[in-house]
């Protein structure tokens, strides 16, 4: 077994399913206002958005199974965007306060070389679809986000 399957047994052990994952992350983003980029299936990726305080708030108040999957069918953002969670494919964490220049700049484009997927796909490739990519340039932008997160 390799170690990707590994992970991936243990995730899935863990929340259940991806689904579970999300849903977890939409939880912890909203109750601590954590930004992200958030990438879809497929459309361009949302920038340094906030997940709704409201997912975190109506658990901490009490709010019903019932409840919480109506409001989970689409998920919301504090710029007034929202998306369904089937079309979210990842959630990347990115500090409060957004990221410098400087911190951009230290970012080291050659860990992007690191093979990560689990068809050997490097962390670059796996980049450059998460955020649909058209160029090199905006693939090394996105890869930058990422790795100075």
């Amino acid at each position: 077994m390799t170690d990707y399957q590994k992970a991936a047994e243990k995730l899935a052990e863990h929340y259940g399913s991806r689904e579970g994952m999300l849903l977890k992350q939409v939880i912890q983003f909203s109750t601590f206002q954590q930004p992200c980029d958030v990438t879809f299936y497929a459309r361009r990726p949302m920038l340094d958005v906030t997940v709704s305080p409201k997912y975190g708030a109506a658990l901490m108040y009490g709010a019903g199974a019932a409840k919480m999957q109506e409001m989970f069918a689409t998920i919301e953002f504090t710029d007034g965007d929202s998306a369904r969670l089937e079309d979210i494919w990842t959630f990347n964490p990115m500090p409060k306060g957004g990221l410098s220049a400087e911190d951009l700049a230290a970012a080291d484009l050659s860990d992007g070389d690191a093979v990560a997927g689990p068809n050997g796909e490097t962390v670059r490739e796996m980049i450059r679809q998460t955020y649909h990519c058209q160029t090199d340039t905006e693939t090394d932008e996105a890869l930058r986000r990422f790795l100075a997160s």
